[in-house]
């Protein structure tokens, strides 16, 4: 049977503030690892080489988990601690960030007009992903200085990770609008090679992946609102159950609903990735400009 190395909780060299589950860091290290190899298979089935970002945030959750089985197994132990910690704190930027740039493929793959609030497709996400990267930035620093063994690091590390996560969401906000202009503009018209039943169905799966993401990021806000030391923050602090059922099981949900509703199950075809479609407009035009220079008479082979 898994047992974990309790100290007690008194105990100065102890970092844990209760004892900590081998066995349901082990589930979710098996959850995490099993979902991102099979998001690994179907980015290469579907050839989607946008994954790649979701398939990090799995990588960085799987390996959040297993080293706080380790740690787990080593509680004096301060490197394994601190690296669990950022990682379980960092690892859903990378989902979050996931969500941003599906947005901008549908909007590419199903409107005409291939924009919304006159934001080119192949320009939002690269837009929203610089604004994830910088919240990523700040809940990095925070993360980096709430694990310092200085106290006002510390309580400076945990008020700037605060204000990470408070940016996220509102960044989170800002991309709903996006997402609900999207569904009313797919009422109007959809392309020629697509479907309204299958962008609102995708619709629904981003939607339900950002409100997941939204309940952990609105969890850490609470937890660390009053700053460690306060008596929520200790209270939660103290019990395991609060880190698995607010991150854990909220972020592995993400990443599943992603395997069962892959984008690559409608994201078919040339039309799907803008450079795929630009090289292929890119080879039209010059084939249009070298019979418009013969007179039409001789096309380019």
């Amino acid at each position: 049977m898994l047992q974990s190395k309790c100290l007690p909780l008194d105990d100065p060299a102890n970092l844990w503030k209760y004892c900590p589950s081998l066995a349901a860091a082990l589930v979710f290290f098996i959850l995490f690892g099993g979902s991102t190899l099979f998001h690994i298979f179907q980015a290469i089935k579907f050839r989607k080489t946008f994954c790649w970002v979701l398939i990090m945030g799995g990588i960085w959750e799987t390996l959040a988990y297993i080293t706080r089985f380790i740690s787990a197994q080593n509680p004096t132990k301060s490197g394994i601690y601190d690296l669990n910690f950022i990682l379980i704190l960092l690892a859903p930027l990378w989902i979050n960030a996931f969500d941003y740039m599906l947005l901008g493929r549908m909007v590419w793959f199903f409107l005409p007009e291939k924009k919304l609030f006159g934001v080119k497709a192949s320009m939002m996400g690269v837009m929203f992903v610089c604004l994830d990267i910088f919240s990523f930035l700040v809940q990095l620093t925070g993360a980096a200085l709430a694990v310092s063994k200085d106290p006002s690091k510390n309580k400076t590390g945990t008020h700037v990770y605060t204000a990470g996560v408070v940016i996220q969401q509102l960044f989170i906000c800002c991309f709903m609008l996006m997402t609900v202009k999207f569904g009313h503009a797919l009422n109007r018209k959809v392309s020629e090679h697509a479907n309204i039943y299958d962008g609102k169905k995708l619709l629904h799966v981003l939607h339900a992946s950002l409100a997941l993401i939204s309940f952990r990021v609105i969890f850490r806000i609470v937890e660390f609102s009053g700053g460690k030391g306060s008596s929520l923050n200790n209270t939660i602090n103290s019990h395991e159950y609060f880190i698995y059922i607010f991150d854990s099981v909220p972020m592995f949900l993400a990443m599943a609903l992603m395997n069962f509703w892959h984008p690559g199950h409608i994201l078919k075809g040339p039309e799907s990735e803008w450079k795929n479609t630009n090289k292929k407009q890119k080879r039209h035009r010059r084939r249009r400009s070298h019979r418009d220079q013969n007179g039409g008479n001789v096309e380019m082979v």
